[in-house]
């Protein structure tokens, strides 16, 4: 048999280890280990280059070859559990009907794999070399004010719908000085918390909005000179790409978006991603 070359891509390395352990029911921290990243920063990337949760992809890749086994008229439910990777029928048969709206058994009745919700593999190919060449800067603590909100992966195109409510209720504060669109509270399912924000006096949580420290520490900090409808590729590359391959480990608090005083979202440029680095 001939025996798959693992690639070097961080994200081509992640599918391709999945497949391999489609049969195990691999947890995040293992996946993370063997492809050399921290568990934290390998959902962050997974998510940004793929749109879909690490672990959501997994179970359903683990659930697509079960269901192609099923459709095989002599197939146990049991054994095709296990070989799943499930650790009984019942946890199986659970997250079946969850992904599909059917249970094994029924979709064992009528065996039609095009009525289901497959989840092929992704590519495996490399993405292009990242360009990226950030700065590193060391940043005093920062106290922000501003207002939050909670997305995931699905939900996360609703961010600009933020900005816009924040701008048109405190605009006043924002105008003529940086603001900051800070991600934070990240979960295991992709879904993580969206604050917009400003350089906050320390009296702001007396004025009715949120506030949140940015700790001090060193910073990666990437330029993004396109408009910022493209921002996601700087933030897909950077955790894809750059931190893979750089030697450099990215810290687990907040990262964010910096933007300039002057910053026009009809322009581009004048926006920079800031992210902590831990060694």
């Amino acid at each position: 048999m001939t025996r798959l070359r693992c690639p070097s891509d961080l994200i081509a390395r992640t599918t391709w280890q999945v497949e391999t352990d489609l049969s195990r029911g691999t947890s995040l921290a293992e996946i993370a280990a063997r492809v050399g990243s921290s568990p934290f920063h390998l959902t962050r990337a997974f998510a940004l280059a793929t749109g879909q949760p690490l672990m959501a992809y997994v179970r359903a890749r683990r659930l697509t070859e079960a269901a192609r086994a099923l459709s095989d008229p002599g197939a146990s439910v049991t054994e095709t559990a296990f070989d799943a990777g499930y650790d009984s029928v019942e946890g199986f048969t659970r997250a079946f009907r969850d992904r599909f709206g059917l249970t094994p058994s029924a979709f064992r009745a009528r065996p039609v794999l095009s009525d289901l919700a497959l989840q092929e593999p992704l590519p495996m190919s490399q993405t292009p070399a990242s360009t990226l060449s950030p700065r590193f800067e060391t940043m005093q603590s920062l106290k922000l004010a501003g207002l939050s909100g909670r997305f995931d992966l699905e939900s996360r195109a609703r961010i600009p719908a933020l900005w816009d409510r924040v701008v048109n209720d405190h605009g006043d504060a924002m105008t003529g000085g940086e603001t900051f669109g800070v991600c934070f509270d990240f979960a295991e399912d992709g879904s993580f918390s969206y604050l917009v924000g400003w350089p906050a006096a320390a009296q702001a949580d007396r004025a009715g909005l949120e506030v949140l420290d940015l700790p001090a520490g060193r910073y990666a900090v990437f330029d993004h000179g396109g408009h910022i409808g493209t921002i996601s590729e700087t933030w897909s590359g950077i955790f894809a790409n750059w931190a893979p391959s750089s030697g450099h480990v990215p810290g687990d608090g907040p990262e964010f978006e910096r933007y300039a005083p002057d910053f026009d979202p009809s322009k581009p440029g004048r926006v920079a991603v800031w992210i902590p680095v831990a060694a």
